[in-house]
């Protein structure tokens, strides 16, 4: 049993680094770039997709890529997609990101840090991109003492946008987030009801309810659901819907995008599911660089996992098999097994289900958060 857990615990952590950014570390100085591949190589290690940039004088000698020419223009096409480390002075960072800032929900997490490795500051999407989480682990390995200078952090009072961030919880209403937190900051208490059940230590801030209605008695209140809701919400309720759905794929090789995403809404439909509560796609390794899996991965941003066909084989039951799938693939029922390998502790909640050039199998986590 105990090892059954540890295989779970860890394909649950290879969905949540997945869902990782890249990241992109640039340093502007011999001593720097020492640092950045000492970083780079750290990163690496912790299953991050990291690549480090410097001058082209630096490049060779330090084992790291020439920065781009037009680095300003370069970094805005990577925005809101890939993070941001930089190594030097922080006006630097600020000038060469000041044209593609946004807001905290779709920016980059971008941070600096000293080319002494003394300090590390998380200056853009901090709990959102995860800029303060990164910033602890350069701690961790460079000894760069983080420098954070968020209210919720700085005073040690729950935020709901790191909760939500942490269990991988979509907010729906980014307005009324604020409002708690400001509320939070006030010494206010907040109700809170979860529907998959919590654990851990409970802030001071927050108030366990063992119903939805006992929310009346606070001005805030933060419901964690799995199923989207739009009617009788209350407009001092913050809903936080959790992602808890694994979806195996399979398909022909290069099917159109199109065709793919209709045939996935129409899965979709079945079990009365919504896209935003899809917390992985999954499917064989042969699917790793099939376009229309990539695209529809990076247009809805839920990670696309793949699995060897070995690994699938040791998924003990499928619904259906096939002598031709098997053939060419290796085993017998792609959609299913992937999505039960991806997530062993889960619900088959739809069998493989056949579909124009496709197929769908869905599994549903099981799911408590965690303060």
């Amino acid at each position: 049993l105990r090892s059954i857990i540890m295989v779970c615990k860890r394909r649950i952590f290879r969905i949540y680094t997945e869902m990782n950014k890249k990241i992109n570390v640039l340093s502007f100085t011999k001593k720097g770039s020492q640092k950045n591949k000492e970083l780079c190589s750290y990163l690496t290690e912790q299953e991050y997709d990291c690549i480090g940039y410097t001058i082209k004088r630096f490049s060779v000698e330090c084992d790291l890529e020439p920065m781009p020419e037009y680095l300003s223009l370069w970094i805005g096409k990577k925005w809101g997609k890939e993070d941001f480390i930089f190594i030097g002075a922080i006006g630097i960072a600020v000038r060469l990101i000041a044209p593609w800032v946004k807001d905290k929900y779709s920016d980059s997490a971008v941070l600096v840090m000293d080319e002494k490795a003394q300090y590390c500051i998380p200056v853009l999407s901090g709990h959102v991109g995860g800029g303060i989480e990164l910033a602890h682990m350069i701690e961790n390995c460079m000894g760069a003492m983080p420098v954070i200078t968020t209210a919720t952090d700085v005073q040690k009072k729950f935020a709901v946008d790191v909760f939500a961030k942490k269990n991988r919880l979509q907010i729906t209403d980014r307005k009324l987030a604020k409002e708690i937190s400001a509320a939070v900051l006030e010494e206010k208490k907040i109700g809170f009801y979860s529907e998959l059940g919590y654990k851990g230590k409970v802030p001071k801030e927050v108030v366990c309810c063992e119903s939805e209605r006992e929310l009346d008695k606070f001005e805030y209140g933060i419901i964690v659901t799995a199923q989207k809701k739009e009617e009788n919400q209350k407009s001092n309720r913050l809903y936080l819907l959790a992602k808890t759905y694994v979806i195996g794929l399979g398909c022909r090789k290069n099917i159109s995008y199109i065709k793919l995403e209709k045939g996935l809404q129409l899965a979709l439909a079945q079990v009365q599911i919504d896209l935003a509560e899809i917390l992985a796609f999954a499917s064989i390794d042969l699917k790793k660089e099939e376009p229309a899996i990539k695209k529809l991965s990076e247009n809805y941003q839920i990670p696309f996992l793949t699995y060897s066909a070995e690994k699938l084989k040791k998924v003990e039951c499928v619904s259906s098999s096939s002598e031709f799938v098997a053939s060419v693939t290796g085993v017998d029922n792609v959609c299913e097994r992937a999505a039960k390998y991806c997530c062993p502790d889960g619900r088959m909640i739809l069998d493989k289900l056949k579909l124009d050039g496709m197929t769908v199998a869905i599994v549903q986590k099981k799911m408590e958060v965690l303060f």
